[in-house]
């Protein structure tokens, strides 16, 4: 018998990682101890988020009390915040991933096909699915006061109005009542303005780009069917980008018309050649590479999967290939 690696000899181990909440809490105890108990393994291990530590620290706990297998009953920050520790620290090849939804936008999670309403489904597919491994993104910030920081996120990063948004909608609103919260800190991110970014891609010569919003993804869904980024995946290598600079009334018309209905032709070959020559950039253009560098002529807000992260001088984005694994 050939020798087994050292994850198969090791004891396997689920820690989950949850918001507590006492009704979700229940829920989540008897679809997981359900599948976890006739399998042997070591007893289950229960890491409650909090404001001050939303989840990072807790993923480093858990694989320190030999966990093998992470559940992450959240939403994209949650995830964000786990992965971040993982990737940071060189630990994602110490544990496999489970998503159990349980956020606002669960972007991570519809990109992965991850049913938002079967627990026990998602549970199932949380331990026992089989192996994804999927990309991350690397960002490094100098903030406007030139601090420097080291940040990763899973799904997308947004500089201009949508961090503006995302910085002004006020978080408790958005746990009260969702992604209706957003419309409250659009209003207070009014009026819209345009920013202009020198923009390089893979160490090319940069670009002047004017934009409402700048998004570097890793994914190309949103919620509603929304794609910024029709050719965006989670395994390819590259960060996609999508330039957001609709200038009148009827470039917007354009720029909705492209991200919603339109996208659901280019399966098609031919209209997709159509659409793509006939898109206006200045509405929206779509760029990729493995590093993207982000310099604003002026301070702009950041994002990174919704999480605001206050105003930037410059980020550097680059792809982290296959940094952690997801169970499916």
């Amino acid at each position: 018998m050939g020798s087994k690696s050292k994850l198969e000899q090791q004891r396997k181990r689920v820690a989950v990682i949850f918001y507590p909440d006492k009704i979700a809490r229940r829920k989540l105890t008897a679809a997981i101890e359900s599948a976890v108990m006739p399998l042997g393994w070591e007893p289950t291990l229960w890491f409650p988020t909090s404001a001050e530590e939303p989840g990072g620290q807790q993923t480093l706990q858990a694989i320190a009390q030999g966990a093998t297998h992470l559940l992450i009953a959240g939403g994209d920050g949650t995830i964000r915040e786990v992965v971040e520790a993982l990737c940071l620290n060189r630990l994602g090849h110490r544990v496999t991933l489970g998503i159990l939804p349980g956020g606002t936008g669960n972007v991570l999670a519809r990109n992965l096909k991850i049913d938002l309403y079967d627990l026990k489904t998602a549970v199932d597919r949380a331990i026992n699915g089989n192996r994804h491994p999927i990309d991350l993104g690397l960002v490094r910030i100098i903030h406007e006061d030139g601090a420097r920081a080291e940040r990763v996120f899973s799904v997308m990063a947004g500089m201009g109005l949508d961090a503006k948004i995302f910085e002004k909608t006020d978080p408790k609103l958005k746990r009260a009542i969702g992604w209706v919260a957003y419309i409250e800190g659009g209003l207070k991110s009014l009026p819209t303005l345009f920013e202009r970014m020198d923009v390089s891609v893979d160490n090319r010569e940069p670009r002047n780009l004017k934009v409402v919003s700048l998004i570097i993804g890793n994914v190309g869904w949103l919620p509603g069917r929304i794609t910024l980024m029709p050719d965006a995946s989670l395994d390819d290598g590259i960060l996609d980008v999508a330039a957001v600079g609709p200038r009148r009334f009827w470039n917007w018309i354009d720029f909705w018309g492209r991200v919603t209905w339109l996208e659901r032709l280019r399966e098609n070959r031919q209209l997709r050649h159509l659409i793509d020559q006939t898109a206006d950039v200045k509405t929206l253009e779509n760029l990729s590479g493995a590093k993207i560098r982000v310099s604003p002529e002026n301070p702009v807000f950041i994002q990174l999967d919704g999480d605001p992260m206050g105003s930037v001088l410059e980020a550097e984005f680059e792809v982290q290939p296959r940094a952690v694994t997801v169970r499916l």
